[in-house]
């Protein structure tokens, strides 16, 4: 009886996927699409709009265990996670540090001043 009322459904979460796609949001998204291919573009709106909302709130209760005033550098490391930016590699160059790169611009910016 439970079946005819509450058929179960495979929902799939691969580790690939963002942390903030759970089986409900899975689940929505596949809703989401199926109305948008069946043309039912306002209640493919409205199901996007929710799930924006639940990505959203997923987001901010994974960011709340961290203390920004007290280590922003987990936080910040945190939200790369969420949004999929990498951090970007420095390059250090020999030769060149910040004394030089001042005197540089310091020459080059009285050259101009001076023509």
């Amino acid at each position: 009886m439970l079946d005819r009322f509450y058929p179960e459904r495979t929902i799939t979460v691969r580790s690939r996927d963002p942390d903030y796609v759970t089986p409900y949001i899975n689940a929505q998204l596949r809703k989401k699409n199926r109305l948008m291919r069946a043309g039912r573009v306002e209640e493919a709106g409205a199901i996007a709009e929710r799930i924006g909302k639940d990505i959203v709130k997923c987001n901010r209760t994974c960011l709340q265990k961290y203390d920004s005033r007290v280590d922003a550098k987990d936080m910040w490391a945190a939200v790369r996670q969420l949004t999929g930016h990498k951090q970007e590699q420095t390059v250090d160059v020999d030769g060149v540090d910040a004394a030089i790169l001042n005197s540089h611009y310091a020459r080059i910016s009285r050259n101009f001043t001076e023509s």
